[in-house]
């Protein structure tokens, strides 16, 4: 054999020698998680940290049987849309020619479901005739789901198809408790992958209250002082108040932020009758009015409105009191004469 050939020979197993010591192992990268949700489309990337060049790629479900998920692509990304819940792990393996990489590190991949939460505005104690936002609240990104809300009573009533959007508004009627919750749902390819349901949430609807309207002072009011009306509920939270005089004319009333009107320099106008409701929501859902209150205005603390006010018994006195004094006069008077 000449010394050229068997250069050539040496060479030859060097390759091969250095072909079997060099074998890369690739790394299975994942994208965007390695734990996600049921629906959830997975980005599983070999990569090889070298030259992709004439390299062909494989992945596997579960090492210890090594399923196969795919046969060899030219490609080293494969998108997956995960459906059943658990842990499984996934690995990948590239060819080149008749020669295999290693295995890659195998990637252990958590699906779950989603459980919501249902969220309940402004209160879970409300009255009849309030208007509440249900709100289906996943805490993940809502792309792609859709929603439903059920009234729980001995089964599951749903209250609406699927919505496209978190949030339902309803207004409660009947009195009572009741139970809310909510179920997610998206898919992918014609295939449906929903969540948990929510927990239950407890809300009650209690009768409308009716507001005790008081006044500051009693009796008459002095023409120039102040005086303020108090429009008392036992839960004054998140209402507006609002208030009319001489009649209950909604057109006539005026509203404030609380629960208190002042007037600051009483004249003759502010005479009359009084009432009060409360109102909130969209569109306002009014409580009944407060019974009447008179609110009278003298000019002067003593005046004849004032002596009319007075028991009748010490007028009586009064008048007495002046015959007394006439019938004392008239003997003098008949002495004289």
């Amino acid at each position: 054999m000449s010394s050229v050939s068997l250069l050539t020979l040496v060479q030859i197993v060097l390759f091969h020698c250095g072909q079997t010591e060099e074998i890369p192992k690739p790394t299975l990268r994942v994208y965007p998680h390695t734990t996600v949700y049921t629906g959830d489309t997975l980005t599983l990337t070999c990569d090889l940290q070298s030259s992709l060049t004439g390299w062909r790629f494989r992945w596997f479900k579960d090492s210890q049987q090594l399923n196969p998920l795919t046969e060899y692509k030219d490609t080293n990304t494969l998108s997956i849309t995960v459906s059943d819940t658990g842990t499984a792990e996934y690995q990948c393996i590239a060819l080149r020619g008749d020669y295999d990489s290693h295995y890659s590190a195998p990637v252990r991949i958590t699906v779950e479901k989603p459980k919501p939460t249902l969220r309940v505005y402004p209160n879970t104690t409300v009255y009849t005739g309030d208007t509440l936002t249900l709100t289906c609240d996943l805490q993940i990104s809502l792309t792609g789901w859709r929603f439903r809300w059920y009234k729980v009573s001995q089964q599951l009533n749903p209250l609406t198809e699927y919505k496209d959007t978190n949030t339902l508004s309803i207004t409660v009627s009947d009195t009572g408790t009741r139970e809310y919750l909510c179920i997610a749902l998206r898919g992918h390819g014609g295939v449906d992958y929903d969540s948990h349901y929510s927990a239950p949430v407890k809300i009650t609807v209690a009768v409308k209250p009716k507001p005790e309207l008081r006044f500051s002072l009693k009796g008459a009011t002095l023409r120039g002082s102040s005086v303020t009306l108090e429009c008392v509920l036992d839960q004054s939270a998140g209402w507006r108040f609002y208030w009319t005089k001489h009649t209950q004319n909604p057109q006539n009333e005026f509203s404030t932020e609380t629960h208190s009107h002042t007037i600051s320099s009483v004249g003759v106008s502010d005479e009359g009758q009084y009432w009060c409701r409360a109102g909130r929501g969209n569109p306002v859902n009014y409580t009944p009015y407060s019974d009447a209150l008179w609110v009278n205005v003298t000019e002067t603390r003593f005046s004849a409105l004032s002596l009319l006010a007075m028991s009748p018994y010490l007028l009586v006195s009064i008048i007495l009191g002046v015959k007394c004094h006439r019938a004392r006069a008239q003997p003098d008077e008949v002495n004289r004469t």
